[in-house]
């Protein structure tokens, strides 16, 4: 009978971290990104990060946080974004949304994190990033990557991406920090029950 019991624990521990894995593979509304300038010379360029919302999108938020890399100065903000660094830019999409511009140097590596909130709804905004220097985008032809938020989409189909991994441009997707957390309680928990057989036996 005990070993039943130790059976059917360990069973519903392995249930509940595949949810969790599923859940984090399903639905991600938090995305790292990478861009690597290396191959595209030196000199000064710009960072665009923006948040549209259409006419009549459902209420979103964008919040951009862990941006680094080699700066020229502090970013220029235009519309509905607040914030700056090391404290987080939070984007809003009210009013068609906002743009943070960023004078940068080529040559490094940048790095951001963004999440979105979004309410219920059937109006999409759109989170995009680009480099461009005074004549001309760089790394693509046009941004390096968008995510299309679908706020009346199941959950796992609320973001669309659109962003090709190439030498310049990685996205990694994030998961959301409670299945985080679920996985690594269901970790130490399956660990306990195996320490506590090992020591009965």
């Amino acid at each position: 009978m005990l070993n039943f019991k130790h059976f059917l624990a360990n069973v519903t521990l392995a249930a509940a971290m595949v949810g969790a894995c599923g859940q984090a593979a399903a639905t991600p509304l938090g995305y790292h990104v990478d861009i690597d300038t290396a191959t595209l010379g030196t000199g000064p360029a710009f960072l665009d990060l923006y948040f549209l919302g259409l006419d009549g999108a459902t209420a979103a938020t964008a919040t951009v946080d862990h941006l680094t890399g080699a700066f020229d100065g502090a970013p220029d903000l235009t519309g509905a974004v607040t914030g700056g660094a090391p404290d987080p830019f939070v984007f809003g999409n009210a009013g068609g949304g906002g743009d943070l511009l960023q004078a940068i140097q080529l040559g490094g590596k940048f790095s951001f994190d963004v999440s979105f909130m979004m309410a219920p709804g059937d109006t999409g905004t759109t989170f995009g990033w680009a480099l461009f220097d005074t004549t001309h985008y760089l790394g693509a032809d046009g941004d390096l990557g968008d995510l299309f938020l679908q706020p009346d989409a199941a959950p796992g189909g609320q973001v669309l991406v659109a962003a090709p991994t190439t030498r310049v441009n990685r996205l990694t997707a994030v998961p959301e920090p409670s299945t985080a957390a679920l996985m690594l309680v269901a970790l130490l928990a399956l660990s306990a029950l195996r320490a506590r057989g090992a020591r009965r036996a």
